[in-house]
């Protein structure tokens, strides 16, 4: 199989990749790619493997005070006692 295939970049800056190369690489739609520059003039692709988080067993919220509290409070309360929050663990 032929390896080098030549592509013009649209004005967008836009280009596709050659069919065969994408079959040669089994690249197919909705594969993540990674774009690294190999300057001075190359570019290199990878295909990114992607997991799924493991679902975490979430805690049973229901009858916590601090929970029951913070839902009454106004949208914009809320956020700001989350940024207070997050700040200050940041900051430890």
């Amino acid at each position: 199989m032929e390896r080098t295939v030549l592509r013009i970049l649209g004005k967008r800056g836009r280009t596709t990749i050659p069919w065969p190369i994408r079959k040669e690489l089994d690249f197919g739609a909705g594969d993540v790619l990674l774009f690294e520059a190999d300057p001075p003039d190359r570019v290199v692709i990878t295909r990114m493997e992607v997991y799924e988080p493991e679902e975490a067993e979430e805690p049973d919220l229901t009858g916590d005070i601090f929970t029951e509290a913070f839902r009454r409070l106004p949208l914009s309360q809320q956020y700001r006692l989350l940024a207070a929050l997050l700040a200050d663990f940041h900051l430890q």
